[in-house]
């Protein structure tokens, strides 16, 4: 039954978020299982940062695993169904997971949303198409920024992981002399999230990096507890 409720509520979401089309689009068409919504869903990732002081003039690098858990489903403040996602941390296998912080994910008919740090994003819109974009930001107050699909579904490698079927969104890709503001994501059929890639750098003319931050997600594990 609580499957039930949350499928017909996708449904009821995405026609009121989105003017449904007057030609129905079947679901398997919509590709949603790139965006898991099934209780106990997780996955873990090795996460490589490297983070550049300006204050100090250091550059400090840190290494560490994420493991992200759709923990249960909630009707939120705005009425509609959402799901909770705990979020943990440890710095080695060895180390016990401690909860780091909890976020948000609500799947309606034409979106995947992702409340992080109480802001929420766009992450996908369906079906993907390449070269298909839109506004990630319409569900925050921050500027209109372009997302961009591009190699869907493609096979995608990186460090030893391999998925068959996955999804890239662009989500912004600007440089400068003295800049670099790079976002890209990678989805995989019924897994969800495998990569993740954010650069934000200050430069000086010469290319030197004076300050910013550069860090990866890899998937490494994922199930269902």
């Amino acid at each position: 039954m609580r499957n039930a409720f949350f499928i017909v509520s996708v449904f009821i979401s995405g026609c009121l978020f989105n003017a449904c089309d007057t030609e129905t689009i079947e679901p398997s068409e919509l590709y949603h299982e790139y965006y898991p919504v099934t209780i106990g869903h997780y996955n873990i990732y090795n996460v490589d940062s490297v983070y550049y002081n300006d204050f100090t003039g250091e550059i400090e690098s840190y290494n560490y695993q994420v493991k992200e858990v759709i923990e249960s489903e909630f009707i939120d403040a705005d009425d509609y169904p959402s799901l909770r996602l705990e979020r943990y941390f440890r710095a080695t296998e060895s180390d016990e997971w401690l909860i780091k912080n909890v976020w948000k994910s609500r799947l309606n008919y034409l979106k995947a949303l992702k409340t992080e740090e109480n802001v929420t994003y766009i992450k996908l819109s369906f079906p993907p198409e390449e070269n298909k974009t839109w506004d990630g930001n319409a569900f925050n107050s921050y500027p209109a920024l372009q997302y961009k699909y591009q190699d869907v579904h493609k096979a995608f490698s990186k460090d030893g992981f391999i998925a068959d079927s996955t999804i890239t969104v662009i989500q912004n890709n600007f440089q400068t002399l003295i800049s670099e503001d790079y976002k890209v994501e990678v989805y995989a059929k019924h897994i969800g999230l495998v990569y993740k890639k954010f650069v934000e750098l200050v430069k000086e003319v010469d290319g030197t990096i004076t300050r910013g931050v550069d860090y990866s997600y890899l998937l490494i594990e994922s199930g269902v507890e």
